[in-house]
């Protein structure tokens, strides 16, 4: 099987080449990323809840703040970002050069702002898991749509 590798772009045309991770390293990654956000994020979702009262969202939104601010240290970031920026998979081409990995000095040179930064970490997660939350969706609980016969 061919190793295909996903082509990303900044808009200040710096390329990176992102490989899908290994079965266990998608595994490992995943643990921590969910561990590190789904706490939170199910808060922040309980707190848009329609049919609470103003102060059962407030209070949600409180959680969630709370959740978040002990689970998300600029250390834990950090070394999640890490995890995420694997340089095995990732590769970068700055201003047409040759590609090389992406380690700490490169995304520093590669990236012009955090917004780039998290730009890329979103598209490392979407290369490696959109599939597990679209054609996966009947292994983690949600059933095929049905469709109308005619």
């Amino acid at each position: 099987m061919a190793v295909t590798r996903h082509e990303f772009s900044l808009d200040n045309g710096n390329k990176f080449y992102i490989r899908k991770y290994d079965a266990f390293l998608s595994l490992r990654v995943l643990g921590e990323v969910q561990k590190k956000f789904l706490v939170a994020l199910t808060s922040l979702m309980e707190a848009q809840d329609a049919s609470l009262s103003e102060e059962a969202k407030e209070r949600n939104l409180f959680k969630a703040i709370d959740s978040i601010s002990k689970s998300l240290d600029g250390d834990s970031i950090v070394a999640l970002v890490k995890q995420v920026l694997n340089p095995e998979f990732i590769s970068v081409s700055i201003e047409g050069e040759p590609p090389d990995k992406l380690d700490e000095g490169m995304l520093n040179r590669s990236t012009d702002s955090l917004y780039d930064v998290i730009a890329i970490i979103f598209e490392v997660l979407k290369v490696n898991y959109t599939e597990l939350f679209t054609r996966g969706r009947t292994l983690i609980g949600q059933g095929t749509p049905q469709e109308a016969i005619h």
